[in-house]
């Protein structure tokens, strides 16, 4: 009898074993690898936003909207792009507007931006740097808040001419050209010494983040 007790007992400690073995099997299988988790697949889907932010830059760039979008700014002697919240946040969580004073259909991209990451609840930040006299200074398009993940940044240049124009709301373009809004309209980016005797007035940068 006892010995009979005893398999059985041996049994049931067997198959608990067994089941608990195929739990932690299952357990192992079921976890899913979101992208902020570390590993390749991180690495991966970080690389995808940053091949996505450059694809977007180049498609403007070609376009001239970046050109647009950077020389979009308020007339009213406001210190920030036209229509934006404040200096520091831009456009806020809001995508760029689209810039009909460049092209009668408006610029694409905020639109392409937003397609691409607001709609995956991707958030991203736009960033302008520009040369002014030796230093490197920077004005805000787009902020929605600091990175909560391991952030993922693309950068564009885009030149700038000494016989463009700004390209505020009410005008097609400005009378004033970049160097006239930078003394009249508080325009931040100044022409940079290395450039004045060239018909290039500055180079900026133009940094999306992502997360």
């Amino acid at each position: 009898m006892n010995d009979d007790r005893s398999q059985a007992y041996t049994l049931e400690g067997f198959i608990g074993s067994i089941l608990l073995l195929t739990a932690i099997l299952f357990a192992f299988q079921s976890v899913v690898i979101l992208p902020t988790t570390s590993g390749s697949v991180s690495l991966d889907i970080q690389e995808q936003l940053r091949t996505s932010a450059n694809d977007i830059m180049v498609i403007s760039a070609d376009n001239g909207d970046l050109s647009c979008q950077v020389r979009y700014w308020n007339e009213s002697g406001e210190e920030y792009f036209a229509g934006a919240r404040s200096a520091d946040q831009g456009y806020g969580v809001d995508p760029p507007p689209n810039v009909t004073a460049c092209d009668a259909d408006g610029t694409q991209f905020g639109d392409m931006l937003n397609e691409t990451f607001g709609e995956q609840e991707q958030e991203y930040s736009i960033i302008v740097s520009y040369r002014n006299n030796s230093t490197t200074e920077e004005v805000t398009m787009v902020s929605r808040g600091s990175p909560n993940a391991p952030a993922v940044t693309a950068t564009y240049t885009v030149t700038l001419y000494d016989d463009q124009h700004i390209l505020g709301p009410n005008c097609h373009p400005c009378d004033s050209n970049l160097s006239e809004a930078h003394e009249n309209w508080d325009y931040p980016i100044p022409e940079a010494d290395e450039f004045e005797d060239s018909p290039i007035y500055n180079v900026v940068v133009i940094r999306v983040v992502i997360w």
